[in-house]
């Protein structure tokens, strides 16, 4: 299969990047008179803002920030096959990890990349999924099962799409060095569980 070119690669790219600045978190902090990056964790993800907004504007959250990068990733991949379907997934992961229009300061990408992994292959993303669910049931850490999930995707995407097992390792790997701060804690046993609203700036950065 041919490369659609550099060019229009970089379009994806770029638009799939505006489309990843949409925050739900920032928007609907802005709308209750809360900058949800000031708050809790500080995170402008799902986790967060259901500890200090509560459980329905985190399913807000995460439902939005899905669809984006489901979104992001079909355009991608209807104006660049392969290639633009992998910019567009890289494009607004970066987006919402850090919004030019909010500063640079977003969530850690798991949403998001959940929804453009569903676009890429939903069967390998569900999969993911299911060893988040098991492992939040089990710690009822986020951090946790979101680690995990990054850490099987590869391997599923291998199984299941195994054009896009290098981009999938990149992805995992960015994952992790979003969670650094959370993989430091889970070593030394301080990763508290999920909590919901009203949560202090002292409480440990939760991810998205």
């Amino acid at each position: 299969m041919s490369s659609p070119g550099i060019m229009r690669l970089i379009i994806i790219f770029l638009a799939a990047y505006m489309i990843g600045n949409i925050n739900p978190a920032i928007i609907l902090g802005k709308i209750r008179g809360i900058d949800i990056r000031k708050e809790g964790s500080g995170n402008a993800g799902m986790t967060n803002t259901i500890r200090v907004m509560g459980l329905g504007a985190g399913i807000t959250v995460f439902v939005v920030d899905v669809l984006k990068g489901f979104v992001a990733v079909t355009l991608g991949y209807s104006l660049g096959s392969t290639y633009g379907a992998m910019a567009a997934f890289a494009g607004v992961v970066l987006g919402h990890c850090f919004p030019a229009v909010f500063g640079f300061k977003g969530g850690k990408g798991v949403a998001s990349a959940f929804g453009a992994a569903l676009a890429l292959n939903w069967i390998s993303a569900l999969a993911a999924l299911l060893i988040a669910g098991v492992l939040f049931g089990i710690t009822r850490r986020m951090s946790i099962a979101s680690l995990a999930a990054a850490l099987a995707y590869p391997a599923l995407v291998w199984y299941f799409k195994p054009e896009y097992f290098y981009f999938a390792i990149c992805a995992a790997a960015f994952l992790m060095i979003m969670h650094l701060a959370n993989i430091k804690r889970i070593a030394k046993g301080e990763e508290k569980p999920l909590t919901i609203g009203g949560s202090n700036k002292e409480e440990e950065e939760q991810t998205k």
